[in-house]
């Protein structure tokens, strides 16, 4: 008797336990920060854009993303920082934005998923790790 109640309290014990922790990061290499290198879209910029002049890091602890652009231009978005959710292949910020993302090695590409009522919506971002 002794035996069964040791086995259905431990049953008991294992199934109240939880991994989930909502503030790991979703996906662990976009730690870290990363220059913008390339944008590509139909749209116009300065001649010659300074692409690199906008970072974005991803933290560690929690699912947000700060920006910083350096010069006058904003090429992805505004200084700030950003909470996003999403999975290894997509993320989605806070205001309904979605972007695949694609790593391979120190490049990260994030791909606007675009509307398809919309013909030229389409964008992509590639960024560069330092």
């Amino acid at each position: 008797m002794k035996k069964i109640l040791i086995v259905l309290l431990t049953i008991a014990f294992m199934s109240c336990t939880s991994n989930d922790d909502d503030s790991e990061l979703l996906n662990s290499a976009l730690v870290g920060e990363w220059t913008l290198a390339s944008v590509s879209c139909f749209c116009a910029f300065p001649d010659p854009p300074n692409f690199n002049l906008t970072t974005v890091t991803f933290s560690s602890t929690t699912n947000e993303m700060s920006v910083l652009n350096s010069g006058n231009e904003v090429y992805f978005r505004e200084d700030g920082t950003y909470t996003f959710s999403g999975d290894d292949t997509r993320i989605t910020f806070q205001n309904g934005q979605s972007f695949d993302i694609e790593i391979r090695e120190d490049r990260l590409l994030l791909v606007f998923v675009d509307s398809p009522e919309i013909a030229d919506d389409e964008v992509s971002y590639s960024f560069v790790r330092n």
